[in-house]
């Protein structure tokens, strides 16, 4: 009996292979690339932020926002910019938004790295733009609160962008 459900399994993995190099073979769009790291829910994703800022790991706090791969892939193709008649590079519209959201960045920890937060909320003051694939919310606000228990709204990203498979920041620029 074991003999056979492990044919019947290896059987399965065979016609799911060649029913996926048939379709790969069709041709067609190349897909995104999957987002890294992406986090369950906003609050998730802003206690991912608070975790880094308290051990002040700025490489960390790199890796929680949107990425340069995932911004050409996932992102700017889905943004008017994108729009040749625009004219607009896309090496030049992400390396200023990357530019900028590492100076926020450091600022960010500087005023609080090595403080432990609580995440209790986030809400967004700004406007949400839907996107093809994604959802970009703006002027993010989270409620942490500390270890003697009082409560603050800290600005410590300025936006997040909210796809099918998770939450992500998307810049931690502050406007």
């Amino acid at each position: 009996m074991d003999q056979l459900r492990a044919e019947l399994t290896v059987g399965r993995l065979a016609l799911c292979l060649a029913a996926a190099l048939m379709l790969s073979a069709c041709g067609g769009a190349a897909p995104a690339e999957p987002y890294v790291g992406l986090h369950p829910t906003k609050e998730a994703a802003a206690q991912a932020v608070v975790d880094a800022l308290a051990t002040r790991d700025a490489e960390r706090l790199v890796t929680l926002a949107v990425s340069g791969p995932e911004f050409r892939k996932n992102v700017w193709p889905s943004l008017p910019a994108s729009n040749p008649e625009v004219g607009m590079p896309v090496d030049y519209v992400w390396s200023d938004t990357d530019l900028k959201s590492r100076g926020q960045l450091a600022e960010t920890l500087a005023a609080h790295g090595g403080v432990a937060l609580v995440v209790e909320s986030v809400r967004f003051a700004g406007e949400t733009t839907a996107y093809d694939g994604f959802l970009v919310h703006r002027d993010s606000w989270v409620t942490v609160r500390d270890g003697q228990g009082a409560r603050r709204q800290l600005r410590l990203f300025g936006s997040m962008i909210e796809t099918p498979a998770g939450w992500k920041i998307y810049s931690y620029v502050v406007d």
